[in-house]
């Protein structure tokens, strides 16, 4: 059991240019997914428990796919308990497959995928599926070809002035905001 799956997930929830972030959800809980399992050396249907990756944390790299050699980033944060799946925030890197990656994901065209190692399992009695329980993540890889269905973008911040750090002191934008609108509905704003 402590051979490394990779399982791919399917849904990128926000990408923001500026802070350089990849929200995903990197495993959904309680999808079932046909998988090839190495030591089974099939198909079976796959599971993740909503418990199985509670308590993650350390350095947790991103790649570009699942190969090693291609570094893009970390995973800053993580939320295990989100009731659709792992989620994770993924720090990407300011270099140029970096910059490829967060125009890819923001276009919809990748999804994360694990690389996991299974710490504990149910199966079947038939051994046609199996629940993963425990579970310790070694990356996450951004690949354009996930094994769980339902890979989405739901949401893509893209970079404005605001987001870049540029800040434009504006202490009375409230009130001009409501002189224009009364000026367009030609009402008059009394007790200034």
């Amino acid at each position: 059991m402590n051979d490394i799956e990779y399982r791919s997930a399917t849904t990128t929830l926000e990408v923001r240019h500026a802070q350089r972030v990849i929200d995903l959800i990197a495993v959904p809980y309680n999808e079932p997914a046909e998988v090839f399992r190495k030591q089974q050396r099939r198909w079976v249907m796959e599971t993740v428990d909503p418990d199985a990756f509670a308590g993650v944390s350390g350095d947790v790299t991103v790649n570009r796919s699942h190969d090693r050699d291609r570094p893009l980033g970390r995973v800053a944060t993580f939320h295990p308990k989100d009731p659709r799946g792992l989620r994770a925030e993924l720090r990407i890197s300011r270099t140029r497959e970096g910059d490829d990656v967060l125009e890819l994901a923001e276009d919809g065209l990748l999804s994360p995928s694990v690389g996991f190692m299974s710490l504990a399992e149910q199966w079947t009695q038939d051994r046609s599926a199996v629940r993963v329980t425990k579970a310790q993540l070694v990356h996450i890889g951004l690949t354009g070809d996930p094994a769980y269905k339902g890979a989405k973008v739901l949401a893509v911040r893209s970079a404005s002035d605001d987001d870049a750090g540029v800040r434009i002191a504006t202490p009375n934008l409230d009130r001009i905001r409501l002189e224009l609108l009364a000026e367009r509905s030609g009402f008059t704003l009394t007790g200034q």
